[in-house]
């Protein structure tokens, strides 16, 4: 496999053509990766949300926790992403060989941590959302099932992580693709016990999440120790941990993770003054964020895209092309947000009613959608110029700006317009808005400063 088309080598600048194709073949696969796991998600969602309001926020906390897997390993997966795809453009193999091996050493040492704290702590960690009383119980016995799917799910982050710095965004996508119908398909037969499986009922998702993740990590290992990876790495070579190396991997990829985790303590905060409303209001927004997904997940894939390819470009010391790359994404991530922006705003009801038939929580749910496709595009466009900061290795830049948009603007705003000010649940939803304005006008503020070209100079 070719290290990329744009290394350092290349005496040709690519056409405007060029650059389109190569943006397409990275973002398509990402994003249609990110639309199956939506509708995906949808499937599973709408199997509980027919279990009743309890079992849909019981679920939906016990994700919220299942998140922080994300949040830390994403860390190892950011940082192996910008190293790879900076190794790619300069054309050093080798790098891309240790870079992968470290991250994967990091994610099996990282995730055995968060399976103990999971499981033991299980009754707390669900306790900090507020979890009503009807949904507790439901979440602790789900969430320990779910305990044993992270180390798959840990390991084929990271792997996916190496694949998408190198380029391939295909593989990823197609293995997720397996991922999403195995969960799905197991989901609905373990909860109504179908073709002589045992009846699950809400246990059933934990379960077929096991499955499916391991499903997706041993396929997903199976291509990156192939040759056909190009990664170098073999599946019996012996590694040694070096300490420099992922040092270098987590100093780039914690200020990713740290913005992540403002999120999670948010959504933390937000979890509790939503539930004081009750168990319906948290259900109509754990299923107002699916939905969200309509919009979120389709655009995903260019803020990753811009990552890889920003750091592709600035390790063949190519600023120019950087920014050609950063200019194109931008134009088609608002395209394409605008477009699904304007189904949240068009049809909330028609979305939430595939969820749930509860039509207290359709009702509240609509109001979250309608409110949150004025904060679409300006979410898009911050996560593009974050993916492209983070390209040229300046991680924090986008941690600063989630800090100040959650903790200046969306917790205390969300408190104040929601009690304050009367406006009860739909003041949080115009707290989250306000967030995400100020996220762009940061992120945009740094990114046209320049000094992120630096990197080519280094």
């Amino acid at each position: 496999m070719s290290l990329g088309p744009h290394v350092a080598t290349q005496a040709r600048e690519p056409t405007e053509s060029d650059i389109r194709r190569t943006i397409l073949a990275m973002v398509w696969p990402v994003s249609m990766e990110n639309v199956l796991q939506m509708l995906i998600g949808f499937v599973n969602t709408a199997l509980v949300g027919r279990l009743g309001a309890a079992t849909i926020l019981a679920v939906g906390l016990s994700g919220r926790v299942g998140m922080f897997v994300w949040i830390i390993l994403g860390a190892v997966g950011t940082g192996a992403t910008v190293l790879i795809a900076q190794a790619v453009g300069a054309g050093e193999r080798e790098r891309v060989r240790r870079v992968s091996q470290q991250a994967l050493l990091l994610a099996t040492l990282l995730v055995a941590a968060i399976m103990a704290i999971s499981y033991i702590f299980a009754p707390s960690l669900l306790g900090m959302f507020r979890a009503t009383p009807e949904s507790l119980p439901l979440g602790v016995a789900f969430l320990r099932i779910l305990v044993f799917s992270m180390p798959f799910q840990a390991l084929y982050l990271v792997m996916a992580a190496i694949l998408r710095g190198m380029g391939n965004t295909r593989v990823p996508m197609q293995i997720s693709f397996i991922i999403n119908i195995v969960n799905a398909g197991l989901s609905y037969l373990f909860i109504y016990g179908k073709l002589g499986l045992p009846a699950l009922g809400f246990r059933g998702p934990a379960v077929a999440t096991i499955l499916a993740q391991l499903t997706g990590m041993s396929n997903a290992a199976w291509y990156l120790y192939s040759p056909r990876s190009g990664v170098g790495i073999r599946l019996h070579e012996k590694v040694s941990f070096d300490a420099s190396l992922a040092l270098k991997i987590l100093r780039i990829g914690v200020p990713s993770s740290a913005e992540m985790f403002f999120w999670q303590i948010a959504a933390i905060i937000l979890f509790r003054l939503i539930n004081q409303f009750g168990t319906v209001a948290g259900a109509a927004y754990q299923l107002g964020l699916q939905a969200e997904g309509i919009s979120y997940m389709p655009s995903a894939g260019f803020g990753i895209a811009a990552t890889a390819l920003v750091g592709r470009s600035l390790g063949a010391r190519n600023i120019h092309l950087a920014e050609r790359y950063i200019r194109q994404i931008v134009r088609w991530g608002v395209t394409l947000s605008a477009c699904a922006t304007a189904v949240l705003v068009l049809a909330p009801k028609a979305l939430m009613g595939i969820l749930t038939n509860d039509q207290a929580v359709i009702v509240l749910g609509a109001q979250y959608l309608v409110l949150m496709g004025l904060s679409q595009i300006p979410q898009q466009v911050s996560m593009t110029l974050g993916g492209s900061l983070r390209g040229a290795g300046d991680t924090v830049t986008a941690m600063v700006a989630a800090g100040i948009g959650i903790w200046a603007f969306r917790i205390p705003f969300a408190f104040l317009l929601s009690q304050r000010f009367g406006l009860g649940l739909p003041g949080i939803w115009w707290a989250i808005n306000l967030d995400q304005w100020v996220r762009v006008l940061i992120v945009g503020w740094r990114y046209y400063q320049g000094k992120w070209r630096l990197a080519a100079e280094g």
